[in-house]
């Protein structure tokens, strides 16, 4: 690089800056990628589970999927940002670049204006993906999966054995499930309140009606209904009868706080509520204060090895997360103020930043670079 920096102001966006966007983001999306690929296929497979067992269809496996993505790109997106610096960085330290850089003056303050190219609009995505898409993704995740198990009532069945559905309010046996989801010696027993009914006939049918409701159609039987430990229970037979599988249709009911708009969160007072807004606030903040945190973590010795610095990274993100969900835990339980529950892992990540900043060049370095920033 030719460009002296010396002499006056660098460039708004120079080839430095260049550079650094290019390699970063080169480096984070590779990061990014084998990141989200593990953990979404360690989620995946408690999907695959449910759906063994009939509880959610073909299609709704592949949505959840995507949904899945996107909620573990936002939570990952600060960690792999931090390792894409850190990589990025540690490499021009260990190969020498950087100090052919300072000798044309690119120093912590120029490198500092430089990241800021890649953390600004990176900050913007993640607080984008954490504050609207990742609760929208839940959202959707849970109304999928709510709407799958209100038709677990064909999909779960399995003949030869007691099947419960409805929450447990209707019982159904068959011996057999043929073609068209017919049934065959078939005994269901239903539950509405105190009463109970019970119905066994020769041949039934699994069906659904134009309003999407679920009934097991019962043919050439007989049904039982009363309450139990009185003898007046009424015995009647019949051609054709119909019972319901699935009373419950309210998809919205079982919502979790992780599907909670964040406007609502921010204007909550419940204590687990404003640790839920705290969960989500963390990606983008995190994402910003690692990324600063980087910068003089990735100074390193030339010829240093091939991590760096990267054990030391793991343990302050592991600090850095553990600290965040223990302070969401306090706030939860009301032992800690929400002032204090937002800053703390920040103020942590501060102190860890100006140690190193201090740890490598010393306070005479700080204060005459603060006279000449006061005198400039």
């Amino acid at each position: 690089m030719t460009t002296d920096f010396r002499g006056g102001h660098p460039p708004l966006f120079g080839l430095f800056d260049r550079m650094l966007v290019v390699d970063s983001l080169r480096s984070l999306a590779a990061i990014l990628l084998v990141l989200v690929t593990i953990i979404v296929s360690r989620k995946f497979l408690g999907v695959l589970d449910k759906a063994l067992d009939g509880e959610l269809s073909g299609d709704t496996i592949f949505i959840l999927l995507g949904l899945k993505t996107l909620s573990s790109t936002a939570i990952l997106l600060p960690a792999a940002s931090f390792m894409a610096i850190l990589t990025v960085l540690g490499r021009l330290y260990r190969d020498q670049e950087m100090a052919a850089l300072a000798v044309a003056g690119v120093g912590l303050g120029r490198t500092l204006r430089a990241i800021v190219w890649v953390l600004f609009p990176l900050f913007l995505l993640s607080a984008w993906m954490s504050l609207t898409v990742m609760p929208w993704s839940e959202r959707q995740s849970q109304l999928l999966m709510n709407r799958d198990e209100k038709n677990a009532d064909i999909r779960g069945f399995k003949p030869g054995r007691f099947n419960e559905f409805s929450q447990g309010d209707v019982v159904l046996y068959a011996e057999q499930l043929g073609a068209d989801n017919a049934l065959d010696n078939v005994f269901v027993q239903s539950r509405q309140r105190n009463t109970i009914g019970i119905v066994m006939a020769r041949h039934g049918q699994l069906e659904k009606n134009r309003d999407d409701e679920y009934f097991v159609v019962l043919r050439e039987g007989k049904r039982y209904q009363g309450i139990p430990g009185r003898a007046d229970f009424v015995i009647s037979e019949f051609a054709e009868h119909g019972v319901r599988l699935e009373t419950v249709d309210n998809e919205t009911a079982n919502l979790r706080r992780e599907a909670e708009d964040t406007l609502t969160l921010w204007r909550s007072q419940s204590p687990r509520e404003l640790a839920e807004l705290q969960k989500r606030l963390a990606a983008p903040l995190g994402l910003l204060f690692l990324g600063i945190l980087a910068i003089p973590l990735a100074q390193t010795a030339p010829r240093s090895g091939v991590y760096g610095n990267i054990f030391i990274a793991l343990v302050i993100y592991i600090l850095f997360e553990n600290l965040q969900k223990i302070t969401q835990g306090l706030l939860m339980t009301g032992k800690l103020s929400a002032g204090l529950s937002y800053t703390l892992a920040y103020v942590v990540l501060v102190g860890c930043t100006l140690g190193l900043v201090l740890g490598r060049r010393g306070w005479k370095w700080v204060l005459l670079s603060l006279r000449e920033r006061i005198g400039s």
